[in-house]
């Protein structure tokens, strides 16, 4: 075979691949604009029955809040919410994400308006089946945090603390526990 004919195949062969990666990048970018907004309600319906479980009976305002996640603070808010039931102030519930094994969690923090936990919920996780995905699957363990001082000072107990991790996933108990507290933080900043 010549080297002319190697050259045209070689440039045949790019172009075909170059049109297949084109044709596929339109239709992934065609397929992306039809769920986004499909997505982005689901996540909000999950966010809404969280808070709605969280602070039972309660109406939520957005307060318009999202402070991302930095060097100095790795938790990030994405989204506060003040909670009224029959016109009296309840509480808030506090979307964080915290960093855990498995990448970025999120979680709605309910902080009651006497300075307690109402509870956590985790909504979403890339965390390792069986393992620190049991934050989200075990409504036992995420119980542990109703009740509890809203003051920022829990611990898993393994850092002192009294939050009993998940066996084998002490990383994801820990990143919940930093969720839980950057929440009532930042409630307790509001005064």
């Amino acid at each position: 075979m010549s080297e002319t004919k190697k050259n045209e195949g070689i440039g045949r062969l790019v172009v075909v691949l170059g049109l297949i990666t084109l044709v596929c990048a339109l239709l992934l970018g065609v397929v992306n604009q039809v769920t986004a907004p499909q997505i982005e309600q689901n996540n909000i319906n999950t966010r809404n029955a969280a808070m709605a479980e969280l602070i039972a009976g309660a109406e939520f305002e957005d307060m318009n809040v999202t402070e991302p996640a930095t060097k100095e603070e790795p938790t990030g808010i994405s989204g506060v919410y003040k909670a009224t039931i029959d016109g009296q102030d309840a509480g808030y519930c506090v979307e964080v994400q915290p960093s855990g094994f498995g990448g970025v969690m999120t979680l709605i923090v309910g902080v009651n308006a006497d300075g307690t936990i109402a509870g956590a919920k985790v909504t979403a996780h890339g965390e390792t089946p069986g393992l620190g995905a049991k934050a989200q699957a075990d409504p036992e363990w995420i119980k542990q945090f109703a009740g509890k001082a809203a003051d920022g000072s829990l611990a898993v107990a393994k850092d002192g603390g009294d939050v009993v991790a998940i066996t084998g996933a002490t990383i994801t108990s820990r990143a919940v526990t930093r969720g839980v507290n950057r929440a009532a933080t930042y409630v307790a900043s509001l005064g």
